[in-house]
């Protein structure tokens, strides 16, 4: 399975709008910045048509050390969510119709 890097995104817009590959990156970098900075506020970003990054506070719980078997506690931490967006779900799951 191959993956998309921000390098190959940044080559795409490239491509496709004919814009210098410096002020894309520059864009880009932009934009994933201001994701970053609301996740970090503890806001919602949501982009229509493609989806909702958010935060969830996850609770301290009891873990195990897989080498030794000692009982530890994880401690809260936050972490980042992703929901589809109804139409890109449609479209990655080819449903016509709902």
């Amino acid at each position: 399975m191959s993956k998309l890097t921000k390098k190959d995104i940044i080559k795409e817009l490239h491509i496709r709008s004919g814009l210098s590959q410096r002020l894309l990156s520059t864009f880009v970098d932009l934009l994933l910045e201001e994701i970053k900075r609301e996740l970090d506020l503890g806001r919602e970003v949501k982009i229509s048509g493609f989806g909702t990054f958010g935060v969830k506070k996850t609770k301290a719980r009891p873990g195990r050390n897989p080498k030794t078997g000692e009982v530890v506690t994880i401690p809260p931490f936050r972490k980042v969510y992703f929901h589809l967006s109804p139409s890109l779900r449609k479209e990655l799951h080819n449903e016509k119709g709902k």
